[in-house]
């Protein structure tokens, strides 16, 4: 299988190459149909679980519904052992995402609510969500010290920050003896993106510039987004993509992609589903893929792709260079 051991002075993890994704768990009475898709991911091999404080605050009735149902889950399967569990906090309120939350108060208060909500003393990573280029480094990695020499966080991360502010994080922390950032989320697939096609300013995506740095440093690295949507299932199977939430990625260079896959997969037989996942996991640092599904059946055909692993001349022939 798979994995990256992603370890500090105190502690270790073992981290997988496909990770399960919760920002679709939107509802407080659907305990049953969450909990299946939670062991179905762990029946089929995997182990890290990835959830944020923010996550379903954009609906009505949605706030803490992520992690509500996961800390559910945990005490009703006794496992907290036997899971990587990573939440994220720092996000700016729904409707201002302007307004930075990345302030002592702002941390402490979401790290403790998620510990709250998530039922346990501690999570494996802490992520901050965004980035506000505005406040320094110096400011931000003493709170996230803090909360890592709490134990509260057994390791930080960061989520759409650029690879710059992480090295400025980095050199702070080396210099001021703190926990530095260990591990990064960004959105990263297949597929090309960018914020502006996204339509998030907020995020940040693969570039030629973060590829660079994430490879000299052999940074570990969260892909979120690594299917794309769907983008190339989708229209593997002759779906229209201007009548899809995935037509946004329907580039010209994009659908050359597509057809990449589409060939690929009648060679290999791989569904065109998993083969972003086999290109995530075949770059030169590790990247671990976190992936959401609403079926039991998507989960167990993601989860085939775990060990899915292609050499350059496949990675070349996926990214059409060759």
């Amino acid at each position: 299988m798979i994995s990256y051991t992603l370890k500090n002075e105190k502690y270790q993890i073992e981290l997988p190459s496909l990770t399960f994704g919760t920002s679709d768990f939107m509802r407080h009475d659907n305990d049953d149909v969450y909990f299946e898709l939670l062991d179905t991911y762990c029946s089929c091999g995997g182990w890290f679980i990835d959830t944020a404080r923010v996550y379903c605050d954009w609906l009505e009735d949605g706030h803490n519904s992520s992690e509500g149902v996961i800390g559910r889950w945990i005490k009703a399967r006794n496992n907290r052992d036997k899971i990587v569990l990573a939440t994220k906090g720092g996000h700016p309120a729904m409707g201002h995402m302007d307004e930075n939350r990345l302030s002592r108060e702002d941390l402490e208060k979401d790290i403790n609510d998620s510990l709250e909500c998530l039922g346990t003393d501690h999570v494996d990573i802490f992520f901050l969500h965004r980035d506000d280029t505005k406040v320094p480094v110096e400011e931000i990695m003493p709170v996230l010290n803090d909360i890592y020499q709490s134990g509260k966080a057994h390791f930080i991360g960061v989520s759409n920050w650029s690879c710059q502010r992480i090295q400025a994080a980095n050199d702070f922390a080396a210099k001021n003896g703190m926990e530095p950032i260990r591990i990064s989320q960004i959105y990263y697939s297949l597929a090309h993106a960018s914020s502006s096609i996204l339509g998030d300013p907020t995020l940040v995506c693969m570039d030629t510039r973060e590829f660079r740095w994430y490879s000299e440093n052999k940074f570990p690295l969260m892909a979120f987004s690594p299917q794309a949507k769907g983008f190339f299932s989708k229209l593997a199977k002759g779906d229209a993509a201007q009548y899809l939430p995935e037509g946004q990625y329907a580039s010209t260079a994009n659908l050359a992609r597509l057809a990449r896959v589409k060939e690929l997969s009648a060679r290999t037989g791989a569904s065109p589903a998993v083969i972003p996942f086999g290109y995530l996991s075949s770059q030169p640092f590790f990247v671990t893929s976190v992936f959401a599904a609403s079926r039991p059946w998507q989960i167990e055909e993601n989860m085939a792709a775990q060990d899915l692993r292609y050499d350059e001349k496949t990675v070349a022939f996926l990214e059409n260079k060759i």
